[in-house]
């Protein structure tokens, strides 16, 4: 992996863990809730814990992934 994808990868992860989507419908394969503050880096909910951060990651790398085809 070169440091441009490396560099979208970190992007799409830090996208996950700190932006809304657009839509609210949980159901939808583009809905995301922040878990992270952008602004300021601090948890947005109690209790948030390594799963929570992971799930993130794996949204991040099936992006990445569809991005590279």
């Amino acid at each position: 992996m070169n440091s441009m994808e490396l560099k979208l990868l970190r992007e799409l992860f830090l996208n996950y863990l700190t932006r809304d989507s657009d839509t609210k419908d949980a159901r939808r394969k583009d809905y995301n809730q922040a878990i992270f503050n952008k602004e300021e880096g601090w948890q947005v909910f109690c209790g948030t814990d390594l799963d929570m951060v992971m799930e993130k990651f794996d949204k991040a790398i099936d992006d990445f992934k569809e991005r590279m085809r």
